[in-house]
């Protein structure tokens, strides 16, 4: 029997980065890694999962549209985080939003369940805002690999 308060929240979860991608895909080799924390994360974006396509077969003889699961692509993780210039972790984001490269990351929960995986930085801007906001960045993850969970 579950519990009603059996659940995480996204309080104390860190994302780190490293520069390229490791050596094999495995945990192992992701562990390996020298990590780079990304400062002051304010929105963690989905990093676990696969969007499906379908697939329709519509023939002229059958009225009905058949249908089935297609190819699949791995979804885009959205972050935001408090904009701060002189982060290591923010300027490894700058630097692959600025290249093609592939980075690894490393996003560690409230309850410690660690998700793998890598990405090309798709953006990262500033954002502004009233005199009452908070300066913060986004940036957008482009998976490149599956989430491994260790």
């Amino acid at each position: 029997m579950a519990f009603e308060d059996d659940f995480d929240t996204v309080a104390g979860t860190q994302l780190f980065a490293f520069p390229t991608r490791p050596t094999d895909d495995t945990a192992v080799t992701y562990g390996e890694l020298k990590w780079v924390e990304v400062g002051s994360i304010t929105n963690v974006g989905g990093v676990k999962g696969r969007e499906y396509s379908t697939s329709t077969l519509s023939t002229v003889g059958n009225a009905r549209d058949r249908e089935k699961k297609g190819s699949y692509k791995l979804p885009n993780a959205d972050f935001e985080c408090a904009w701060i210039e002189d982060d290591a972790g923010q300027i490894l984001i700058e630097k692959g939003a600025n290249s093609y490269d592939i980075l690894s990351f490393k996003l560690v929960k409230q309850n410690k369940a660690i998700r793998y995986f890598t990405a090309q930085v798709m953006k990262f801007v500033e954002n502004n805002g009233t005199s009452n906001n908070a300066v913060k960045g986004s940036f957008t993850l482009l998976r490149q690999s599956d989430t491994i969970t260790a």
